[in-house]
């Protein structure tokens, strides 16, 4: 009975690692070792990306070619490494990777620090306007007569008058994080 189950998550397991390889088979057999590394650096990956790819492709028996692999990546690195991209990743809530010279440690950190804070604001009026179209929903039901989940008319009734404070509370968030996410994009030199 259990020799079934057992097969069936014991294959279930092999295809899930199996999908999680770096490289395809015909990536490790075609060996434009350069390129990988360029995507690598670009993506910010760190040296130990190679082990992963190592491992990806010792199963069509191939080795990669670290110094070729290696030269790609620190030319894609220049990509990676700019404020720029850092504040791009910031803005879209990704971390920057400790994979930079340090003598950009401090402009990179920056600027990703100035994404994130454009990435949080936004991310919170996003939440707030959901919240608010909640909240008006709510309200509306409340006004109709509607119980929702409440046990009594009492408790129902108490939500209703305490819905337009909440409602002009968040709406006064929202005003001023769009305003100030309006400052930041038009102070960002990005």
């Amino acid at each position: 009975m259990w020799q079934p189950a057992l097969r069936l998550s014991m294959l279930s397991a092999l295809l899930l690692l199996s999908s999680c390889a770096t490289l395809s088979k015909e990536e490790c057999l075609i060996g434009n070792w350069q390129t990988i590394g360029y995507n690598d650096g670009v993506a910010g990956h760190g040296p130990e990306r190679l082990a992963s790819h190592t491992k990806a492709c010792a199963k069509a028996n191939i080795a990669p070619d670290y110094k070729t692999w290696e030269r790609g990546r620190l030319i894609g690195l220049e990509k990676y490494c700019t404020v720029s991209n850092a504040y791009n990743l910031g803005r879209r809530g990704q971390t920057l990777n400790s994979v930079c010279p340090v003598a950009m440690t401090t402009s990179l950190h920056n600027s990703h620090q100035q994404g994130q804070e454009y990435y949080t604001l936004n991310k919170q009026i996003t939440e707030d306007k959901q919240l608010l179209e909640k909240y008006r929903l709510e309200f509306n039901k409340l006004q109709s007569g509607e119980m929702l989940d409440f046990k009594n008319e009492k408790e129902a009734r108490q939500r209703l008058l305490a819905l337009p404070e909440e409602f002009r509370r968040l709406s006064r968030r929202v005003d001023n994080n769009e305003k100030r996410l309006a400052l930041l994009n038009q102070n960002s030199p990005y």
